[in-house]
């Protein structure tokens, strides 16, 4: 049970970070720019960064009893909860961007 809600709360990390970086490249021009220079498109790097972040994070919370303690993550109801709240939100929170920016054109 450990390792499944450790999981969790690395995709909850995950989400929410990839989620902002979302918000971030539709907002910045030179953000998307500097992204499609990593790997020759932006969401090619937006994949990679994720799948880099999931793992570092994964890596951290099992290699760290103290950040296990802190974040609580041997709760898999605290972090399920969490990962479909953060998704909704960064789901929300992408599709206001998109539909203001659709509106101001």
């Amino acid at each position: 049970m450990k390792d499944s809600a450790t999981s969790i709360a690395s995709a909850t990390i995950t989400i929410f970070l990839i989620g902002c970086i979302i918000i971030a490249h539709d907002v910045s021009t030179g953000f998307r720019q500097s992204l499609a220079a990593l790997t020759g498109h932006h969401w090619i790097s937006v994949s990679m960064i994720a799948i880099i972040l999931f793992v570092l994070s994964l890596v951290l919370l099992l290699g760290s009893e103290n950040a296990r303690k802190s974040l609580k993550v041997y709760d898999a109801r605290l972090w399920s909860t969490a990962l479909m709240a953060v998704t909704l939100i960064m789901i929300l929170g992408i599709l206001a961007v998109l539909i203001v920016r659709y509106l101001a054109d």
